[in-house]
């Protein structure tokens, strides 16, 4: 993951109780989104597509059922292969719970449940927990470990909002080639405290709240600014992942970014970059992240590229 992340999550506290080896224990998270409690209930529709959107489920298959109680599906995870099954989809409740069958390398016992509620009729309460028992014997590796687990449940129940973008085809994708290493971008999408690749910004607050378990981040422009949350930041290929809550500019309720670097062929740069978003009541967010997004990637590409080296040239 991006050096930003362990870093912060070593400054988290953990409390001591649950860092007893053998011991289970659970983490709680309760985020107020910016849709209804039934709206954001149709992100859990379809199982199969739940799973395989969100991630850590690559390779995914069914070993039994049809997405319904009882469905057992498994997945790439680690070095192996991981079962979870669904114990309960109650729409009366809005309640989904989900456990690993058997144990992996991070886990003896896994269940993860979520339970939406309405705040307003524009937007839902939603708490999720995971109950385990952590299989990591290193008291270090331990405690890193629920760390982790802690701040990925925010990160979980956004992705259901993506998720409910995703299929109203409220996405857009750019791709660009840039002559220069990998490496020259990837030191600069990767510096959470640096905004080189961040077109017209003047400067960068990072914003730590080790009590929430969030990492936020201010990009300013000048005397305005956009407040960024780092999802996740990973290697091969080298991914960062952020999100923003209202965006005028953009017209979106939720927004998440997704950059990718990888090496082409000839050794240059592609950059992929992912824009996924729920559209503000009445607004074009289409087209308003289009116009912010295609100059950037124009910059950026004429940013990074390599100079000439006229010296060399005129020998």
């Amino acid at each position: 993951m991006t050096q930003a992340l362990p870093e912060f999550l070593a400054t988290v506290a953990v409390p001591e109780e649950d860092l007893e080896f053998g011991k289970e224990i659970t983490v709680t998270h309760t985020e107020v989104v910016p849709v209804s409690a039934d709206e954001y209930w149709t992100g859990f529709d379809d199982y199969f597509r739940l799973q395989a959107y969100v991630g850590m489920h690559e390779h995914m298959t069914t070993i039994k059922g049809d997405g319904g109680v009882g469905t057992v599906i498994e997945f790439d995870f680690l070095d192996g292969r991981t079962q979870e099954i669904l114990l309960e989809k109650d729409d009366s409740t809005k309640t989904w719970v989900i456990a690993m069958v058997g144990s992996n390398p991070l886990f003896k016992t896994y269940k993860a449940a979520v339970k939406v509620d309405k705040d307003t009729s524009d937007t839902a309460k939603v708490t999720m927990s995971i109950t385990g028992i952590v299989a990591l014997e290193d008291y270090n590796r331990r405690r890193g470990h629920v760390a982790f687990t802690k701040y990925m449940l925010r990160n979980r129940i956004n992705e259901v909002l993506c998720l409910i973008a995703d299929k109203k085809g409220s996405v857009l994708n750019w791709e660009i080639e840039i002559d220069c290493r990998p490496k020259k971008l990837w030191d600069a999408v990767n510096d959470w405290a640096g905004y080189a690749w961040v077109m017209n910004a003047t400067g960068v607050e990072v914003v730590p709240d080790a009590p929430n378990y969030d990492l936020r981040r201010k990009v300013f422009f000048g005397t305005a600014f956009a407040e960024e949350r780092l999802v996740m930041g990973s290697e091969n290929p080298n991914t960062l992942t952020y999100e923003m809550g209202r965006n005028d500019n953009m017209g979106a309720l939720h927004y998440r970014g997704k950059v990718e670097v990888v090496e082409t062929p000839s050794g240059k740069t592609k950059a992929k970059y992912t824009s996924t978003f729920l559209p503000l009541p009445g607004a074009d967010a289409k087209t308003a992240i289009k116009a912010l997004m295609d100059p950037r990637m124009e910059w950026i590409k004429a940013t990074f590229a390599d100079k000439p080296n006229y010296f060399c040239m005129l020998l």
